[in-house]
C-alpha cells in the first residue's frame, strides 16, 4: 500500500529491481549497467550499490584467514562504524 501523498511509478520500479540485483541477487553490475542503459559503470554502482555489514566483516575474515589470523578476529562494536562511514 502506498501512502497518501506519496507517489509510485515506473522509475519506483526501476529503481527498486536494481537495488534488489545488485544488493539481494547479487548480479554482476556490469549485467545491471547494460540492462540500464548506463554508459559508466560507476553510475550503477552510486545508485545501486549498498554496503553489506555482514559482508564486509566476511571479507575481512576471509583476508585475515588468508594471512594466518584465526577465525573470529573480526568483531562487531563501535569501532565498525568506522569502516562504513
Amino acid at each position: 500500500m502506498i501512502p497518501d501523498g506519496h507517489r509510485w511509478g515506473l522509475h519506483n520500479l526501476r529503481h527498486s529491481l536494481s537495488n534488489w540485483l545488485v544488493n539481494k541477487a547479487k548480479e554482476n553490475p556490469k549485467t545491471v549497467q547494460g540492462i540500464l542503459g548506463h554508459s559508466r559503470i560507476q553510475t550503477t554502482l552510486d545508485l545501486y550499490a549498498d554496503e553489506d555489514l555482514d559482508e564486509m566483516i566476511a571479507a575481512q575474515e576471509e583476508f585475515l584467514n588468508a594471512v594466518g589470523f584465526e577465525s573470529g578476529s573480526v568483531q562487531r562494536g563501535p569501532w565498525v562504524e568506522l569502516w562504513v562511514s
